[in-house]
């Protein structure tokens, strides 16, 4: 019996943009889409910086040639509305301007454009808000 290390060279030892995004994006169109966010259900999706570039190449539509350009800086949570097409971030109580304070690099115009904003979506997302939190607070009363 050989108990001597092999490696085995049929495992990648990298993985490209596009091998992230052809696992990735599958997954967010087949899975995350139709059983949580067709729900109304909220998702965090967690990641190495690769699949959450291609993640957001798609939903945000960076051109290919930008993506050099993008920097997604460790930490920094990205909320991405749906309803509304955009991301924003969360407020870190620092009173920075988050795009001066943190290197997106110059592709960050395509993470941070301008939300669609439809009132009655808007006013449908506060209203959708207000029943999740009215029902968890039935619930703790109830409990």
């Amino acid at each position: 019996e050989d108990r001597r290390l092999t490696i085995h060279k049929k495992f990648p030892k990298c993985e490209s943009l596009k091998d992230c995004m052809d696992r990735s994006i599958p997954f967010y169109t087949q899975k995350i889409i139709p059983e949580a966010v067709a729900k109304g259900k909220r998702v965090l999706i967690t990641s190495h910086e690769n699949a959450i570039r291609g993640i957001l190449m798609e939903l945000c539509e960076i051109p290919e040639e930008n993506m050099i350009d993008l920097h997604l800086p460790n930490g920094v949570p990205l909320i991405y509305n749906v309803k509304r097409k955009c991301i924003s971030l969360l407020d870190d109580g620092s009173n920075e301007d988050p795009l001066l304070k943190y290197d997106f690099g110059s592709a960050a115009q395509f993470l941070f454009r301008p939300c669609e904003i439809d009132e009655i979506d808007e006013g449908e997302d506060w209203y959708e808000i207000g029943q999740e939190m009215k029902q968890q607070q039935q619930v703790e009363i109830a409990q």
